[in-house]
């Protein structure tokens, strides 16, 4: 399942035993920090029909302070294979007698995303005709990777928010 996780514990292991150093930051994490990493995923799926919706879970411990973002919902599998990349499959109709799509040849889609999470402007089928077979080998997608474009967008803000939230709650001690 892609999950964004990142960690921000420096040499202060005999603060966190705390209970109310481990208390404060897990409001840190409740009221600033999931909020800002879910608005982060939400603007990649900004302009997606099928937008999965994302959630967010906190890990604060003796040894790591962690947050997991993920896709929840019915769309979630759209996301991860989206972010993921898929394989080369076969497509075959299910639910009608025949799939049907415009295509133009191979190269003339032009997707949403890009790998390494770019935004592409709007997927696109560029001329083409209407096409009506009963299976296809799709060629499969490449891996967007969103969860890396986050993590890596985000490392300075997540360490200075949580430095900034240890040294307001060993304040409280």
């Amino acid at each position: 399942m892609p999950t964004i996780a990142l960690r921000a514990v420096r040499s202060r292991r005999k603060f966190i035993r705390a209970p109310i150093v481990q208390d404060y930051l897990a409001a840190v994490l409740d009221s600033e920090v999931k909020q800002h990493f879910i608005s982060e995923f939400d603007e990649v799926v900004a302009n997606w029909r099928h937008k999965p919706e994302f959630k967010a879970r906190k890990f604060v411990s003796d040894d790591q302070i962690k947050v997991n973002v993920f896709p929840a919902g019915d769309n979630a599998q759209i996301y991860k294979f989206v972010t993921g990349g898929t394989r080369p499959h076969k497509i075959a109709a299910v639910n009608a007698p025949t799939l049907a799509f415009m295509w133009n040849g191979p190269g003339s889609y032009r997707p949403k995303t890009r790998p390494g999470g770019k935004s592409g402007g709007p997927g696109t089928v560029s001329g083409g005709t209407m096409h009506y077979p009963k299976s296809v080998n799709h060629p499969g997608t490449e891996a967007r990777e969103f969860e890396k474009v986050i993590r890596e967008k985000n490392k300075k803000w997540f360490s200075k928010t949580m430095e900034n939230a240890w040294r307001r709650a060993i304040r409280r001690l």
